[in-house]
């Protein structure tokens, strides 16, 4: 969805549009999972902290005035939500430990994931727009994890075929991603190329 689009819809969500909400939801719920479980360590525990975020932005729908403060909104809410739960449950994990002593460069850490957390929603935008076998194809390996035999088998086609709508994906992808977002978006695009035959 571009921010133009997003506009609408969220101009439609202040007016009390359930089915905008819904298209913010899915617009921003993968992305901000991400952010939470970089955070957290906990994917599951993540998705509860998203959608309790969600309940907050229902609430507060009137007050929020455009798109970079209803982001800045839901990426503060995910990120202060996901510290409360590290102390809560008095997580001791050392990497969670140092980055919460290391104020100033945690806040550089969260950044880098915000930036990588809106750079797999323009991925995950940019995967809508694909033809339908090949956006399957790149949804199952990219979003679910799924290797070529599993996707060959739910799609009832080859695991040739697959391949081969893996690597056509990969090249629109390519082309429909602008040039920053691309550097930053190859790595996270790794699993697609290197997903095992299995």
């Amino acid at each position: 969805m571009r921010d133009i689009e997003l506009l609408e819809v969220l101009s439609s969500f202040k007016n009390g549009d359930q089915e905008a909400f819904k298209l913010l939801f899915k617009h921003f719920y993968q992305p901000l999972c991400f952010f939470s479980s970089k955070i957290t360590g906990n994917s599951l525990d993540s998705e509860d902290i998203v959608q309790e975020v969600f309940i907050r932005v229902w609430q507060k729908q009137k007050n929020l005035e455009d798109i970079t403060e209803l982001k800045s909104f839901l990426y503060t809410s995910v990120k202060n939500s996901s510290l409360n739960y590290l102390s809560s449950n008095q997580i001791k994990d050392k990497h969670q430990q140092y980055l919460l002593a290391q104020e100033e460069g945690y806040e550089g850490t969260i950044l880098q994931v915000i930036v990588r957390a809106e750079v797999l929603r323009q991925i995950f935008d940019a995967v809508d727009t694909l033809p339908e076998q090949c956006r399957k194809v790149i949804s199952m390996t990219f979003e679910e994890g799924k290797k070529p035999k599993e996707i060959a088998a739910a799609l009832g086609i080859t695991i040739s075929t697959v391949n081969n709508q893996k690597m056509r994906g990969i090249s629109l992808l390519k082309n429909r991603l602008p040039p920053d977002v691309l550097s930053i978006a190859v790595p996270m695009l790794v699993p697609l190329i290197s997903s095992h035959i299995k």
